[in-house]
């Protein structure tokens, strides 16, 4: 579940990226994308372990249902534990890349108000002569 999270995450980010004019390019921010890959090794790396134990649960079911019903208690609050983890990421990565899209969108606006302005001063500089 944790991997879908993260997965979404980089999904939104390159979604909210801001787009390179006249390809099919999307510029991202570089720490944020690691730092998210860097979450998702984690946890396959994590899940892996997770895997093996429920693996090994299913086939020692016979032996010890009341341990393996507290282990799997157990394991079921850590997997809401993880849930919650990754959707705190997930909306950590989201507040990140709409901080980073209103940083793009006022320098656009700061850039395009400068553009104005020239054509403005071009213009009145005609009307002038």
């Amino acid at each position: 579940m944790e991997i879908l999270g993260l997965l979404d995450a980089l999904e939104s980010m390159i979604l909210d990226g801001m787009k390179v004019p006249f390809t099919k390019k999307v510029m991202v921010d570089e720490e944020q994308l690691l730092s998210v890959i860097d979450k998702i090794r984690l946890v396959i790396q994590g899940g892996s372990d997770y895997a093996r134990k429920a693996i090994g649960r299913e086939e020692g079911k016979g032996q010890a249902e009341t341990a393996g019903s507290e282990d799997r208690s157990r394991e079921e609050s850590k997997a809401v534990e993880v849930i919650e983890q990754a959707y705190q990421m997930a909306k950590e990565v989201r507040e990140g890349a709409d901080r980073y899209a209103d940083e793009i969108l006022a320098n656009l606006e700061a850039t395009s108000t400068r553009i104005l302005r020239t054509i403005k001063a071009g213009r009145e500089r005609l009307v002038k002569k």
